[in-house]
């Protein structure tokens, strides 16, 4: 009807370190006209897909990991502080691993991740992953505030667990920029 429901404010940082690509999203959502309902629903809030090769499906070498040691199929659902999707593109192994941060709505968000390739962060959704009955979402309040945040890590090589936990502990040890 053209009318706004939510206000938001994005900030995208894009750096360099060594071989590796990294993107941090940070998102505030403004309940800026009245009450907001997120559904609870199994559909991420923010996801992106994978190269065809990298997926668990292509049966290539694809390979989800999260934080807890779950792979494949067992991340689906599950909170994480981090979920990491490596495989095949073209003669090399790469890997994207996602990272919540502490500060972000719900953290550790739950994970829909699948086998075909879906990667997505959710904090909002609960019976899909959890089963029962379904909640009536989370509503944020006119004028209250939410916050998302996500970094990205694109890298030339398969999955070092190792790493990806350092990368985890420095990212949450970072205060998120102000939206002031």
């Amino acid at each position: 009807d053209g009318e706004r429901l939510l206000s938001d404010v994005r900030r995208y940082h894009f750096q360099v370190i060594g071989d590796r690509r990294v993107i941090d999203a940070d998102f505030l959502l403004v309940a800026s006209d009245g009450d907001v309902n997120f559904g609870d629903t199994k559909e991420g809030s923010f996801g992106l897909r994978i190269a065809g090769t990298m997926k668990v499906d292509a049966k290539k070498g694809g390979l989800i990991t999260n934080a807890e040691g779950l792979h494949d199929k067992e991340a689906w659902g599950k909170k994480s502080a981090w979920v990491n999707y490596s495989g095949p593109v073209k003669e090399d192994i790469v890997g994207i691993t996602v990272h919540d941060h502490p500060e972000s709505f719900q953290y550790p968000c739950r994970w829909h991740v699948r086998t075909y390739g879906l990667f997505a962060a959710n904090p909002f959704g609960v019976h899909h992953f959890v089963g029962g009955k379904k909640t009536d979402g989370v509503v944020l309040k006119s004028g209250e505030k939410m916050r998302l945040s996500y970094r990205v890590v694109l890298e030339n090589s398969q999955l070092d667990t190792d790493t990806v936990t350092q990368d985890s502990k420095q990212y949450a040890s970072t205060p998120r920029p102000s939206f002031d």
